[in-house]
């Protein structure tokens, strides 16, 4: 939960959300004890509130991490009678994740699929009206071009931390061991905010998170 602006505007904002359900809280402060990356709770919200707005059906998630993220997209899918198709690499966070679906009462509306998303999404059939990505950083451009025929026009495309702790903003300074990343990311968002595809923006809360829709060219 890296972020690039005050911490105390997150909190503000975050009481502005209400109290989270203790299964919530839970993996929120799993995620932190054990420095498991997933979405800042603004950024679930936001994408639970996205789901339910364009009442997306088929939803897909690469990067499921413990599945906190997947819970927020299958609350929403519940009530639009959707389904999440989610991706994961890590074995042992996939179980943990398995577990809380199950506790939060979703195991019916969630898919989750373990092994590498580069090498799954050639292989997926389906077509989904909102896709969300959090996964390896340096994948990103990958799964951009492997993303694009999954998306069905009109469809969502929202990815997180594309701004990554501020550092992709120019002329930022960062440890050299994060140039190839800090690099990766600024061409992905060239790629995808250049990209006649999509209609895209950008928005600086969390760590940053690219909102897009699929246009029907």
């Amino acid at each position: 939960m890296a972020l690039f602006y005050p911490f105390e505007m997150e909190r503000y904002l975050e009481t502005l959300l209400g109290e989270r359900d203790p299964l919530l809280r839970e993996m929120e402060e799993q995620a932190l004890k054990e420095m498991i990356p997933v979405v800042t709770p603004m950024v679930g919200n936001f994408l639970n509130l996205l789901v339910l707005m364009g009442q997306a059906q088929a939803i897909l998630e690469i990067g499921t991490a413990i599945g906190y993220s997947t819970i927020w997209l299958g609350r929403a899918a519940e009530k639009t009678g959707g389904h999440v198709t989610t991706i994961d690499l890590n074995k042992d966070r996939s179980a943990r994740a398995l577990k809380y679906f199950d506790r939060a009462g979703l195991k019916g509306c969630i898919t989750a699929l373990e092994g590498d998303a580069r090498k799954i999404l050639p292989r997926l059939d389906s077509v989904f009206d909102f896709v969300f990505i959090d996964a390896a950083k340096g994948e990103y451009l990958d799964y951009l071009g492997l993303i694009y025929p999954l998306i069905a026009p009109g469809g969502i495309l929202v990815v997180d931390n594309v701004l990554f702790r501020g550092w992709v903003v120019p002329e930022t300074t960062f440890a050299p061991k994060y140039d190839r990343m800090v690099g990766g990311l600024r061409q992905f968002l060239q790629e995808l905010c250049q990209n006649p595809a999509f209609s895209t923006t950008v928005l600086p809360f969390g760590d940053g998170v690219s909102v897009s829709r699929r246009l029907n060219v």
